[in-house]
């Protein structure tokens, strides 16, 4: 069974344009705080990672507005990591309000590189390849 991520959010008006919709920038503000949390949990500090002399990047994106998100609305992201051998790292994510009804699916897909010659990583160190699959559930 897959473990899912999730983080908790409220549509802010810093969140919206002036008809109080959500703006296509702040999903990706949360894709990108829920995969940086759950690395977080796996035991990877993004912070850490770049020390180390490693960034995750996005690569590709793909994001289906099912349903206009609306200032006040109270949104769970949930995630879910999708880790094979591959260097790519694919996160599948959704928007749910507290009807529990999909409002967006987002498909992320990053990749581990090295940050001295921005090279791919193919053979992951053994800290990253842990927290990977403590992700992966």
């Amino acid at each position: 069974m897959k473990k899912i991520w999730t983080i908790n959010k409220i549509v802010l008006p810093q969140h919206c344009d002036h008809a109080g919709v959500m703006w296509h920038g702040t999903y990706f503000n949360w894709l990108e705080e829920g995969r940086i949390n759950a690395l977080s949990k796996a035991g990877i500090s993004y912070v850490d990672l770049t020390k180390k002399g490693f960034e995750l990047p996005l690569i590709e994106t793909s994001v289906k507005y099912l349903s206009p998100l609306m200032l006040g609305d109270n949104i769970t992201v949930e995630s879910f990591f999708n880790i094979s051998k591959s260097p790519k790292v694919n996160i599948h994510s959704e928007f749910i309000n507290k009807r529990k009804k999909i409002m967006t699916i987002a498909e992320v897909n990053l990749v581990l590189i090295n940050k001295k010659n921005f090279s791919i990583v193919r053979k992951r160190p053994d800290f990253i390849s842990k927290a990977l699959l403590e992700l992966n559930g």
